[in-house]
């Protein structure tokens, strides 16, 4: 039982996407998840905001990667990382008031519980790196 306990980390550090430069531990389940939604992509220059097209489509790969993106646009995605992840996202509604158009790195997003509407934390939004289908 001990070995597993130790096998476990060590597999999902194995894993581990780098995305800003910071290594994230994730599941194989939303590893393949993540491989999914990048495959064919190239990773641009971080942006500290995205626009409000870009902003239809989030999903949530884990507490530390959410994805934005648009079904206008879909050569490009947007990849970001809350700061200090964002506990349980994948389980909450999760939402935010735009002071303008574009979402900015910093922005504060709240979590709601889907059944009783009750707020369970927040956190706010990292860098959102862009990831573009390669030409082909």
């Amino acid at each position: 039982m001990t070995k597993l306990l130790f096998a476990l980390p060590m597999a999902m550090l194995l894993a581990a996407p780098a995305i800003g430069g910071e290594t994230i531990a994730l599941t194989e389940k939303q590893q393949t998840k993540l491989d999914k939604r990048l495959e064919g992509r190239t990773a641009g220059e971080a942006r500290s905001c995205i626009n409000h097209s870009d902003q239809r489509q989030m999903t949530v790969i884990s507490d530390d990667i959410l994805i934005f993106g648009s079904s206008r646009n879909a050569k490009t995605i947007y990849v970001n990382k809350p700061y200090l992840g964002c506990r349980n996202a994948d389980r909450n509604i999760l939402t935010y008031s735009r002071p303008t158009s574009s979402l900015c790195k910093g922005e504060i997003v709240q979590l709601i519980d889907n059944g009783s509407g009750m707020t369970m934390g927040s956190c706010a939004f990292g860098e959102f790196v862009p990831y573009t289908k390669d030409a082909g």
